[in-house]
């Protein structure tokens, strides 16, 4: 296995494996880590170009994330080094040379500090500027300023107006806020009451006050014993009865040049909202319609679009007047022909829907002569629908005496031997004796060799077995079930195999002619010629 190539388990775009069998290799190209599987399938990594990479790195150099290592003198660089120091920093009681610490800013102090032992600043606040005292009281209101440190900066007193300006439809006044009181008084229909508790003052009206503007809501019953004239453009009425003595209403009072549709429409639900109408129609001769499953509501200017509707259906008694025009014809069961179309000549019939013309079936004439007789064929009304004149033809169970001769299509005979053959001897059809030799020849493994007589009968029949060489096996390949490879050439050199490409198992040569490759099954169970590899995770 000179030149053998042998690959471990490896990825192209996974990290790190999932999982490894015990001891089993394998390495990432992503994250330049080697891997090995423990006891327990789970994966630790143990080299590869990552670590090689930080050890390489290595410098004494004061570089960050690289390993620490000591030049050719055994020193090394850094920034800073954390560690606890033994030496005279863990017993000194104090600092070699004294520091004074300082407070500056909003407060000041300082102290000298050597470490030998605690020490206190004592600080001063600086004066703000504002000047000391009371701000604020009855009739004033403190405005303060406050720095980002929380400090006032600025204070100030603020008048406050003590006197509050009222009018009313008739009077006015001013009232002093420390010392007098705002008195709200009711009127005719008004009462008005203070409430401590919310600091509020409710005004309320009763029921004989009525606003004259904006909108109102009267809950209970409203009774006007005048008339009630009402000139705005709409009233909604959203109650469930409504009773009048008028027994006759008026409506489209504004209908001047009676370009206004008059009637009534509803609202119902029917797979979305549907409206039906029952108006005369000012846009139609001014005819009545009662209209239903509209899509469009009648518009604001009273008019109803009937192309939105499909016509209604009316279940009344119809007595006297002219009816004309009808959309349908007047069905059967309301003693109509439910057609409004006949055929002049024609007979009427009546098909389950409706009276209809029957077509003509043009058959009149005169049928049958001496040589012919007439083939009839008539309708389920019994009506003549065809004739054929028809050529009288005798049967042959019509031949009742005599032996029909040769020259009249006959046999001239009238005796046959049953299950014979019939020929004829120049006189009348005859019986020909049998050759006997009915029977099942020809086998598996043998070929019949036949004998005939003058006729073309088969008089005589010999098994022969059949024998052939190879040289006349001229086509076709002998399969594997016939113990033959299914395949008619192999290429050279090549180890021969069961095709893979192949329901019927035929036998083809597997080759390869890259120096290294080993035999190998795939993962789906085919023998291939490849590099050993661990494959990829």
């Amino acid at each position: 296995m000179a030149n053998t190539i042998i690959q471990l388990k490896w990825s192209e775009v996974t990290a790190t494996p999932s999982s490894l069998n015990v001891a089993e290799p394998a390495y990432s190209n992503t994250s330049g880590k080697l891997f090995i599987g423990l006891s327990d399938n789970s994966v630790v990594a143990v080299g590869g170009k990552y670590y090689t990479d930080i050890i390489d790195a290595a410098t004494s150099s004061n570089t960050a994330n690289t390993l620490v290592k000591r030049n050719a003198q055994g020193d090394f660089y850094a920034s800073n080094v954390y560690a606890e120091l033994v030496g005279n920093s863990s017993t000194a009681s104090k600092i070699k040379v004294p520091v004074t610490i300082s407070l500056n800013g909003d407060a000041n102090g300082s102290v000298s500090f050597d470490g030998s032992q605690n020490v206190t600043i004592t600080a001063d606040l600086t004066a703000s500027g504002v000047t000391p005292g009371v701000y604020g009281g009855t009739t004033k209101i403190p405005v303060f300023t406050v720095d980002l440190d929380g400090r006032v900066t600025s204070a100030a007193n603020a008048n406050v107006a003590t006197t509050l300006s009222f009018s009313g439809d008739t009077q006015s006044g001013t009232l002093d806020l420390l010392s007098d009181t705002l008195n709200i008084t009711g009127g005719d229909g008004i009462t008005t009451t203070a409430n401590n508790d919310s600091n509020a003052i409710v005004v309320d009206v009763d029921n004989t006050v009525i606003r004259t503007s904006g909108g109102q809501t009267i809950n209970g019953s409203l009774a006007i014993t005048g008339d009630l004239v009402i000139t705005g453009n709409s009233i909604t009425q959203d109650v469930s009865t409504i009773v009048t003595e008028d027994s006759l209403i008026k409506l489209a009072a504004n209908n001047v040049a009676d370009a206004l549709d008059i009637g009534f429409f509803g609202e119902y639900t029917s797979s979305g909202t549907k409206y039906a109408a029952f108006f005369r129609d000012a846009s139609d001769t001014g005819k009545f319609k009662l209209l239903v499953d509209g899509t469009e509501q009648p518009s604001a200017g009273n008019t109803v679009n009937a192309a939105a509707f499909t016509v209604g259906t009316l279940v009344a008694n119809i007595v006297g007047g002219t009816i004309g025009s009808l959309a349908q014809p007047i069905a059967i069961v309301d003693g109509g022909t439910n057609n409004n179309t006949f055929d002049t000549g024609k007979l009427i019939h009546f098909d389950g829907t409706k009276l209809i013309s029957l077509a003509n079936t043009n058959t009149a004439g005169v049928y049958a002569n001496a040589s012919h007789v007439p083939v009839i064929t008539t309708d389920s009304l019994g009506r003549v629908t065809g004739v054929v004149n028809t050529k009288i033809d005798i049967d042959t169970s019509q031949v009742t005496s005599g032996i029909l001769p040769i020259v009249r299509g006959g046999s001239n005979n009238n005796t046959f031997t049953t299950g014979s053959i019939v020929f004829y001897d120049g006189e009348k059809m005859s019986s020909f004796a049998n050759t006997g030799t009915a029977g099942t020849y020809s086998y598996a493994n043998s070929t019949p060799a036949i004998t005939t007589d003058a006729y073309g009968r088969v008089s005589g029949i010999t098994p022969t077995l059949i024998q052939l060489d190879t040289s006349q096996i001229i086509s076709g390949t002998l399969p594997i079930v016939r113990g033959g490879t299914g395949a008619s050439s192999f290429a050279v050199k090549g180890v021969i195999v069961s095709d893979t490409s192949s329901t019927t198992g035929a036998l083809s040569a597997l080759t390869s002619a890259t120096e290294g490759h080993v035999l190998q099954i795939n993962s789906s169970g085919v023998p291939v010629f490849g590099t050993l590899t661990g494959g990829s995770f």
